[in-house]
């Protein structure tokens, strides 16, 4: 998927849940982007530190918005229940700890504020062996849309390392 289609499946998903038009359309100060910034930076940091604590349970309940879609080489995947969600998130918790996984941290290399209720974070997610040895590397980018109760992961893809969604 190209920067340019992620970015218009962003702007579509994230209008799903925006409190306002205006709240979209008004220009932010260097504070208010920097504050964006600052928040989506800790939602993903939260969701990073609740997968590796083995807490699927939260993800769809603290993380994620219901629904939401996972963009894939397939074509998207939707969770339309927090349950589809959960299983999911637990299936794949599974998988990883088959295969020797301890944790994953996310390096956050941009977050793309696109309004006052959406960004784009791109970055890398390193996977760790339980004895501390990298088990992959791989880039990712999330949506964020701000809702009543914080901001939340609304769809994210995989991309290449070095892949870095801007705002230019």
């Amino acid at each position: 998927m190209s920067i340019r289609q992620l970015t218009a499946a962003a702007l579509l998903v994230a209008g799903w849940n925006t409190p306002s038009v205006a709240q979209q359309s008004r220009t932010l100060t260097a504070a208010d982007i920097a504050n964006v910034k600052k928040e989506v930076t800790e939602a993903v940091d939260k969701y990073y530190s609740l997968f590796t604590a083995q807490n699927m349970k939260a993800l769809p309940e603290q993380v994620y918005s219901i629904p939401w879609i996972l963009m894939t080489g397939s074509g998207p995947q939707a969770d339309l229940t927090k349950e589809q969600a959960q299983s999911r998130f637990e299936a794949s918790l599974k998988q990883l700890l088959e295969s020797g996984w301890g944790k994953s941290v996310y390096t956050t290399t941009n977050v793309c504020v696109l309004n006052a209720t959406a960004a784009i974070t791109s970055g890398y997610n390193t996977r760790y062996k339980k004895d501390g040895s990298v088990m992959s590397v791989g880039g990712v980018a999330y949506v964020f849309n701000k809702t009543t109760d914080g901001w939340r992961i609304v769809t994210y893809t995989g991309t290449a390392k070095e892949t870095t969604v801007k705002c230019d």
